[in-house]
């Protein structure tokens, strides 16, 4: 079975022999110290511990503003880049970049940014991510399309947090206009990938932190007034095209999960366990609504004794898997911290509880 069937018949409740087991992020850092510790230098740890395989492909939704570079040294870089932010990156080590000055000002900036949209050629797409991505389809991986979700947009893109997040009250009219903008745009490019390119997506996953680790961003109000209607929109996108919609959203996701399946949601990941999200207690509320992906503590994983790293994964496959509707995923990327033994251990009971033979 292909990791997209298997995929794909996890997230539509169908019966499988096994669990998915993925990991969609390692650090580079991550995988220079396995290749230190024990995995074969190049070598695909995906391939090496024999897991799932999903291929994520990025379409190209900012405005388009012209990049630049406004200073650099041996270490770092500050940019001007494509959504109009001014941000400084890292050159040598994996980091959040620091935004400096974002897309706008102020609200009343926000429609002539937002114009750029009207003028964008939303029938252009690079290539070589098109060719990589055709080539996962035929090896049979999990296909999913990553465009940016409007909300995340305005808070992290368009005005940041300071203004962004109390924009969503302060001035609802124009934040709704430009996530419908950029939505418009997004799902009209996305069409043409479809149609055209004959690209087929299994699903489309929005990456936005919309809580933290004390809970949502925004209240349920808001959620609902502003954003679940854009979410529904992109809901029967993918209803019309067959693909499921999934939703990375980093903190303490469990006062949102039940707008997350209202907004008709089939997946939430990683489920971050230090800030309290625990998928045993959520299996029980919410398992036959939602497909749980994650929540396996990458600092039990990091930290942890044999026992301690035996006992997380077991516990918590053991009652996230009944009826469906799991899939493995630690509850971040991989970071540094996480050993090559700790890990070979973590996917070796991971195979131990779904019987399959060998690590890697």
């Amino acid at each position: 079975m292909t990791s997209r069937t298997l995929m794909r018949d996890t997230l539509a409740r169908r019966k499988t022999d096994r669990i998915p087991m993925t990991d969609m992020c390692y650090w580079p850092e991550t995988i220079k110290r396995w290749e230190k510790e024990g995995l074969p230098p190049g070598t695909d740890p995906l391939e090496y511990f024999g897991l799932d395989r999903m291929f994520l492909y990025y379409p190209e939704d900012s405005p388009g503003l012209k990049i630049s570079v406004i200073q650099e040294d041996d270490e770092t870089a500050v940019v001007k880049d494509e959504w109009g932010r001014t941000i400084k990156k890292w050159k040598n080590r994996t980091a959040t970049p620091v935004t400096i000055e974002y897309g706008v000002k102020e609200i009343s900036e926000i429609p002539a940014y937002m114009s750029r949209y009207d003028e964008l050629d939303s029938e252009s797409a690079e290539e070589k991510q098109l060719a990589d991505c055709r080539r996962s389809a035929d090896r049979g991986d999990f296909i999913a399309i990553f465009p940016m979700e409007p909300a995340w947009f305005v808070m992290e893109h368009l005005l940041g947090f300071e203004e962004g997040l109390p924009a969503f009250v302060t001035n609802p009219d124009e934040v709704s206009r430009a996530m419908r903008k950029l939505m418009d745009y997004s799902l009209k490019h996305i069409k043409w990938l479809i149609e055209v390119k004959g690209i087929k997506f299994d699903a489309l996953y929005f990456s936005a932190d919309l809580c933290y680790r004390n809970g949502m961003l925004f209240s349920p109000k808001i959620y609902r007034q502003l954003v679940m209607p854009i979410h529904r929109e992109y809901k029967r996108f993918c209803d019309e095209h067959e693909m499921f919609f999934m939703l990375h959203c980093d903190g303490d996701v469990r006062e949102f999960i039940p707008l997350v399946i209202e907004s008709g949601f089939d997946a939430i990941e990683p489920l971050e366990a230090r800030a309290g999200n625990d998928v045993r207690e959520l299996k029980a509320l919410y398992g036959d609504k939602i497909t749980f992906f994650g929540n396996i503590n990458a600092d039990v994983i990091a930290n942890g004794t044999e026992a301690q790293i035996r006992e997380e994964v077991i516990s918590k496959v053991n009652i996230a898997k009944q009826g469906g509707g799991y899939m493995y995923h630690i509850d971040h990327s991989v970071p540094p911290t996480v050993s090559f033994k700790n890990y070979s251990l973590l996917v070796k009971t991971l195979k131990e509880v779904e019987k399959i033979s060998g690590v890697g």
